[in-house]
């Protein structure tokens, strides 16, 4: 019996840690007055640390380099400085990150996914 709860919770736990992985490719539509723009963000992790690149298709605009790059507490953070971009949002247990896209002063919503 302890056996069996001991693989139940190396599962149990196996999950929640692979549920909460952030690296890879994160895709939105930001929809702002008089457009939509479909952005990617490519999330890396090489040690401890967290890098990224942004895509925004529509704008033909490929691997911007985003400054910083933070996941703690489910909760994904962003920065872009040269183009004053800001995004924070959570990531769900059905790997959606929900939260706002900020930019010289305006903020949107802003949903990703895998």
């Amino acid at each position: 019996m302890q056996k069996i709860n001991f693989v139940l919770l190396f599962l149990f736990a196996a999950v929640h840690i692979s549920a909460q992985d952030i690296k890879g490719d994160w895709k939105g539509l930001l929809k702002v007055p008089g457009a939509e723009l479909n952005l990617v963000v490519h999330i890396t992790k090489s040690e401890n640390t967290l890098t990224a690149t942004l895509d925004s298709h529509d704008q033909k605009a490929f691997g911007i380099p985003v400054t910083s790059t933070t996941f703690e507490n489910s909760t994904l953070k962003f920065t872009v400085e040269n183009l004053k971009i800001e995004y924070e949002g959570i990531l769900d247990k059905n790997q959606i990150i929900t939260g706002t896209f900020k930019q010289m002063g305006q903020s949107f919503p802003l949903i990703f996914k895998r």
